[in-house]
């Protein structure tokens, strides 16, 4: 009986330090913003008790939406001290927060699992003690605020990860903000409070030999106390992100005497390489404080202008960068022109104004949410940001994602989609600026081409881009184990961009100037492309890498081209082309259904040359553009993707699940809400579609490439361009 005794003792002993805290109980709460409230010995009975876990909505405090702040106490029984650490569960928190035990802020431990349905903060058991006081500071946006779920409490072990569990909840992922103004580009990065990639142009490279080069690794606000550094990064963030619908950059920073404000643009006033930053330290008594700027590897011809000054309760630094590619002695005059002329923070509210005038043109879908009026808004304001304003050739180029991406270029597929959303949003001059770029660049290398003994070119003159552009338009192209990629698609969609040009905008005389180019190098090609399958030739598609193959794709954007070709010789008064466009079109929608429609597995195949099922979740763009939404053909199609393409709250591009192709597709989750809708799935659309928009919206505003696989978290090219906000915005628009 004595061991048995001691078994169960110790026994008891386990269970007793293995047992959860629980903290889901009154705790005290106020709205507003007080750094004292974090600290122990602050008297918070007149403060309201309300429920965690709820909403501040739901007790009380409806429609507020701002900073706020819970404190409760706890105890901690001995044998917690055995450990070195202890954790946290916050449960679901909306939208950012910061967290404080016994006045110690918790700066870099907060961990997410599953996408924040689980949030919880690691904790050094040195800071615990027998009786302990928690704060936390909410900061909420929108909808919802506080601590809505729990579980809520502490404990020895974090949270359990559920990977590849449906239903990811919107959360951040993603911290990197770039900005600039057409020419110039950089970023700032939130959670290390820090510029880099300064570039002085969008484009990757300007020609075969000329790489945009980098003028400045990275660059920061330095905060001095007494001559002691702030590490900036240990200071809790009040807000951060864009002035909405703008490339202009503000971070607010809360320290315990101070409020730092961090600005950061590229200004649209000027058609060089500028970089403007501000830094605004506010407090009741700054005298101990001074501010700097710090640059990493500087170009030598990067110039660069600090000045500071201050009044009663604020000090601030106004930087100015200038870069020119070529040796000027008199650049830093540039420089200084600039600083008289914006004095005091002129040259802030001056690209904000910039902004609200641009914003006068941009035409709103009607009854959309404020989430999608942000994400919309912010996402015209990215394909401004990457639209080329240089001069001749390379102005009006719209580049495909912003460094440091390595593949920053423009295609004319990513440009569609970026013309055809600044065509619908009312901005007609990007929309043009970006047709005359392609329309006047330099391509036909692949006239000709010998690959394995055989001429695989396009065989006659052409005047779009087989592959992609260099910064001075000319044609550019990648190769691999089969020869150089073509993209024949690429003419397709150029002529629908061509046809909505032409028919929102009225605009005529372009058409006129430019029918010769558009029928002999666009239109007929298409029609010298198809081969003895009735379909566009073997190619590699839509971004395909391996051997060529007859995609489904390439004839789809063949068919809406020539289609479109129709209508804009009928514009012309060439009837003779518009019956050979639209006969062509006739006959290459029906080899499409005969040859890439598998009726074995009931789906439109991703190629003709699959013996299996071979899908590829962009031929929803197939289904918007040539098939019915009720037919046979599209409601299976959308049968198999939900079957086999499913994954979280969208869809993978893929059926085989390798490399990216395991991610989901955000380009695909737009294409396919997009057809949702045409088909009146009405609640399917708009679930997928919201799905997108609120982690937009919680990721300041940019859509990526792609949402991870396993937690949601964004992936491949943040922001992208065309092909995320291009396509986001045109989603609000019929096709």
């Amino acid at each position: 009986m004595k061991y048995v005794g001691i078994i169960l003792v110790n026994l008891l002993l386990i269970s007793v330090s293995y047992s959860d805290i629980p903290l889901e109980r009154t705790w005290m709460f106020n709205i507003g913003d007080d750094s004292t409230w974090a600290e122990v010995d602050y008297n918070d009975s007149v403060w309201y008790p309300v429920i965690v876990p709820d909403s501040w909505e739901n007790q009380g405090f409806a429609n507020y939406d701002g900073v706020a702040w819970y404190r409760t106490n706890f105890s901690v029984d001995s044998n917690y001290f055995a450990y070195d650490t202890l954790f946290l569960h916050l449960g679901k928190v909306r939208d950012t927060e910061q967290t404080y035990i016994n006045g110690i802020f918790l700066s870099d431990t907060s961990r997410n699992i599953d996408s924040t349905e689980t949030l919880y903060h690691a904790i050094p058991t040195s800071l615990i003690r027998q009786n302990n006081l928690l704060a936390i500071r909410i900061y909420n946006q929108s909808g919802n605020g506080g601590i809505l779920s729990g579980p809520v409490k502490i404990s020895v072990t974090p949270p359990e990860p559920s990977l590849m569990k449906k239903g990811h909840v919107p959360h951040r992922s993603t911290y990197r903000l770039p900005f600039g103004n057409g020419v110039a580009i950089a970023a700032y990065q939130v959670d290390k409070r820090e510029f880099s990639d300064f570039r002085p142009h969008l484009y990757a490279q300007f020609d075969e030999s000329s790489l945009t080069p980098t003028v400045a690794t990275s660059a920061r606000t330095v905060l001095f106390q007494n001559r002691r550094e702030i590490p900036l990064e240990d200071l809790p963030t009040v807000s951060a992100g864009y002035v909405e619908g703008t490339g202009i950059v503000h971070h607010k920073i809360h320290g315990q005497e101070f409020t730092l404000d961090q600005y950061a643009f590229s200004p649209f006033s000027k058609d060089n390489a500028f970089w403007i930053f501000y830094a605004v330290l506010k407090g009741d008594s700054l005298e101990n404080f001074s501010l700097n700027f710090e640059i990493t590897d500087k170009d030598p011809n990067l110039n660069v202008g600090k000045w500071s000054f201050r009044d009663k309760k604020r000090k601030w630094l106004f930087v100015i960068c200038y870069y020119s590619d070529i040796p000027n002695p008199k650049s830093y005059t540039v420089v200084r022109k600039y600083k008289n002329e914006h004095p005091g923070f002129t040259a802030l509210i001056k690209e904000i104004d910039w902004w609200k005038n641009w914003h006068k043109k941009t035409i709103l879908p009607p009854n959309i949410s404020k989430e999608e009026v942000s994400v919309y808004s912010q996402s015209i304001a990215v394909l401004k940001m990457a639209q080329c304003r240089e001069r001749f050739p390379a102005r009006g180029q719209i580049v495909n994602s912003f460094p440091p991406q390595k593949k920053i270029m423009s295609a004319p597929v990513s440009m569609g989609f970026a013309i055809d959303a600044f065509l619908n949003s009312g901005h007609h001059d990007e929309a043009l600026s970006a047709l005359q770029f392609i329309m006047n660049g330099r391509c036909g290398s692949y006239k000709h081409i010998q690959w394995a003994g055989e001429d695989i070119g396009v065989g006659q003159n052409y005047c779009i881009t087989t592959g992609h552009y260099f910064g001075n338009g000319l044609e550019a192209n990648s190769a691999g184990e089969f020869g150089p990629r073509l993209y024949l698609g690429n003419f397709g969609v150029v002529l629908w961009n061509l046809k909505q040009y032409v028919e929102i905008t009225n605009d005529v005389k372009f058409l006129e100037y430019y029918w010769p180019k558009i029928s002999t190098e666009i239109a007929d090609i298409i029609i010298n492309s198809i081969d003895d399958t009735g379909l566009i030739r073997a190619d590699n598609g839509f971004f395909n890498i391996g051997a060529p193959k007859h995609y489904t794709f390439t004839s789809v954007t063949a068919y809406r081209g020539l289609v479109d070709a129709a209508w804009l010789a009928r514009m012309v008064n060439d009837e003779l082309k518009a019956i050979e466009y639209e006969n062509a079109a006739i006959a290459l929608r029906q080899q499409i259904e005969i040859n890439l429609y598998d009726d074995e597995y009931n789906v439109l195949q991703a190629f003709m040359e699959s013996k299996e099922m071979a899908l590829d979740a962009v031929n929803a763009l197939a289904l918007i553009w040539v098939f019915t939404p009720q037919d046979f053909i599209s409601k299976g199609t959308l049968s198999v993707f939900e079957k086999h393409l499913a994954l979280n709250n969208g869809f993978r591009r893929y059926i085989s699940p390798i490399n990216r192709r395991k991610h989901e597709w955000v380009f695909g989750d737009i294409l396919l809400s997009i057809l949702n809708k045409r088909m009146t799935n009405f609640d399917k659309a708009d679930a997928l579609h919201m799905w997108i928009t609120r982690q937009a919206f919680v990721n300041f505003g940019l859509i990526p490439e792609y949402f991870d696989y396993l937690n949601a978290d964004y992936a491949g090219n943040i922001p992208q361009c065309g092909l995320g906000a291009g396509i986001y915005v045109s989603s609000y628009w019929g096709e």
